[in-house]
């Protein structure tokens, strides 16, 4: 302020979307919440970044949700398999920052992603407790429980979204 006068107005950021990128891969990659570190790990056995970055590579658009700041939280995608799409999720700590906003917009980024699918569908680690808690409230169905699943031979439960 200056005499009385704004000078400069400074914009926030919303939270939002954008393209994912190698950097966001390697950002993230060391950030992980630990259920999705562990629920990587169980699966594949990868390192976090190996399996981000195949995630970068086979998915239609692969995506990040970036804070007030433009720092990344999350990245999502979809590896399309025909007519099913093979999508997955995995965020920061910091995604409980945006939340709000978070949980307003998912459905609708969700149906967007499922538009050139007839069916999305994934498995979740039965111990990452929030992604089936959020998985449930957006809609998907439960149709499986595969016990010795992934790298690890841990208990999985298959989703989908008809």
């Amino acid at each position: 302020m200056l005499n009385g006068k704004v000078i400069m107005k400074v914009e926030r950021l919303k939270p939002h979307l954008r393209v994912a990128t190698e950097e966001d891969c390697h950002y993230l990659s060391t950030r992980l919440r630990e259920d999705d570190y562990q629920e990587i790990k169980a699966m594949t056995g990868l390192p976090a970044l190996q399996s981000l970055l195949m995630g970068l590579k086979v998915s239609d658009v692969p995506m990040v949700i970036c804070d007030d700041k433009s720092t990344p939280v999350a990245m999502l995608g979809v590896a399309p398999q025909g007519l099913l799409g093979l999508i997955w999720m995995v965020g920061t700590e910091d995604l409980k920052r945006i939340s709000l906003s978070f949980l307003r917009n998912s459905k609708e980024v969700c149906d967007v992603m499922k538009k050139d699918y007839k069916v999305l569908y994934n498995y979740v680690d039965a111990r990452n407790t929030l992604h089936i808690t959020w998985l449930k409230w957006m809609g998907f169905t439960f149709i499986n429980k595969h016990q010795q699943f992934g790298i690890e031979g841990r208990l999985f439960y298959e989703f989908v979204k008809i």
